[in-house]
């Protein structure tokens, strides 16, 4: 099977990833977990709660960062020609597009409710030592009573389905013995066909 230099797969099923796909999706999950506990952490942390500023700071830049790289992996999901659940099943490949396109679209109707919150709380958006104001108007009461339950209902929401993510490479190794897990890690573990 051929590929172009993005990894775009020009034969009839996928057997590895490009190292560009491989760092978005892994550097994402990494910064996923953090975020999700970071943002845990400033609401049951007191150290944390005293440096609320400073917290707050770090959750929206990370954020932005996860913003810029699930865009980034989306364009290259899209150059490269990858569909969720390639040389899969019929039915695997439904579940794996349906999966791929919550993620997508959990992440970054995460990030549109932090950005709002943002502007909600009359801060605007920080970008390392780059300050954007944003068109909203103030209300922090409202951004603390509702638009912080949809932003930690949102997370929740992410947070299972990368549990059932991680679960579905699990069974793909285990009991369907192929290669998607493997396929996926950043370095390869074994080159031996997992059906032998």
């Amino acid at each position: 099977m051929a590929k172009n230099g993005l990894g775009k797969v020009t034969g009839s099923s996928v057997t590895g990833e490009s190292a560009l796909f491989k760092v978005l999706h892994w550097l994402i999950a990494v910064l996923i977990v953090f975020q999700g506990l970071l943002g845990a952490a400033n609401l049951r942390i007191a150290w944390l709660q005293d440096h609320l500023a400073s917290a707050i700071v770090v959750h929206e830049e990370i954020g932005l960062l996860i913003l810029l790289l699930t865009l980034s992996l989306f364009i290259v999901r899209v150059i490269t020609g990858r569909r969720s659940g390639a040389g899969a099943q019929p039915s695997h490949q439904l579940w794996a597009k349906i999966a791929h396109g919550a993620f997508y679209g959990l992440i970054f109707v995460e990030c549109a409710i932090g950005i709002w919150m943002m502007g909600l709380l009359g801060k605007g958006l920080t970008i390392l030592a780059w300050h954007m104001p944003l068109p909203i108007t103030a209300d922090p009461h409202f951004a603390f009573s509702t638009v912080l339950q949809w932003h930690a209902a949102v997370a929740l929401t992410l947070a299972f389905l990368i549990v059932i993510h991680s679960l579905a490479a699990l069974y793909h190794h285990y009991v369907l013995r192929d290669h998607t897990l493997t396929r996926m890690l950043p370095v390869r573990l074994s080159r031996t066909n997992p059906k032998s």
